[in-house]
């Protein structure tokens, strides 16, 4: 039996991913491979990330947040600026340059929306952001059933949805509750998430290039800043043992950071 494998947020670094997997010593056709989303956007190469990762056998992503600006680019041509201006432009660029016809955005759309708010498994959940204070486990398992649209809310820079959905997309606070814990050692919060189960997150960076794990409160952060200044993480979910890429601005020559 293989091993279960979870990355951090990826994108565009698809020579992160590359060489994380060779330090891994990753089989595809024996390891099953899960991400946190956000493999969209940052680093030129996010197409080369999709096409790869569609083509594993045992593939499972989560959504995030950048992943759902690029589906209603690949959709519908939204290009909004505060997409763009996070990266979104290399997204564009990547797709450009690797010349996709229509039917092809179209596949590959589709593909994203196949992607869950959550993954909810025995013995832990995946999902991109965080449960918030108010989301709890029957929430989170009936969003992990939700069928996606092609088109979905996404915030402008003006307007910013308001569903269930967009707290596993969108949340920082569980994380920052369950850094803070960890830090001072004061009798912890409680939010409405059980913590029954291992949690593995990303979304939210913290100035670390190691993985964030709180055994306390069953709690992984993936997010080593892969899309700007810092490495990508892989974890095994079973045993915490993890592997790292280099510095994705030391593989491609240039840090995303003011570009």
């Amino acid at each position: 039996m293989g091993r279960r494998l979870i990355f951090g947020d990826l994108h565009g670094s698809y020579r992160a991913l590359m060489e994380v997997l060779e330090n891994a010593d990753f089989n595809p056709s024996e390891d099953t491979l899960y991400s946190v989303g956000d493999i969209a956007d940052g680093y030129p190469e996010v197409y080369e990330c999709l096409a790869f990762l569609k083509d594993l056998p045992s593939f499972h992503p989560v959504l995030g947040n950048h992943d759902v600006w690029l589906q209603n680019w690949l959709t519908a041509d939204e290009a909004q600026y505060i997409w763009l201006s996070q990266g979104g432009i290399r997204s564009v660029e990547s797709c450009r340059k690797n010349i996709l016809t229509g039917t092809e955005k179209r596949d590959l759309a589709e593909w994203i929306r196949t992607w869950p708010y959550a993954i909810v498994l025995e013995d832990a959940v995946i999902m991109h952001g965080g449960p918030g204070f108010i989301l709890g486990d029957e929430d989170i398992e009936r969003l992990a059933k939700t069928e996606r649209s092609l088109v979905e809310p996404a915030p402008d820079g003006v307007n910013i949805p308001n569903r269930d959905a967009d707290i596993l997309l969108w949340d920082r606070e569980y994380f920052r509750a369950v850094f803070h814990d960890g830090k001072t050692g004061k009798p912890g919060f409680r939010g409405a998430w059980s913590e029954t189960k291992w949690l593995f997150t990303g979304h939210t960076e913290f100035g670390s290039m190691k993985p964030f794990i709180s055994r306390k409160h069953k709690f992984v952060n993936l997010d080593t800043m892969a899309g700007s200044y810092g490495c990508l993480t892989l974890v095994d979910m079973d045993t915490h043992q993890y592997w790292q890429s280099r510095k994705s601005r030391k593989l491609y020559g240039f840090s995303t950071l003011g570009r």
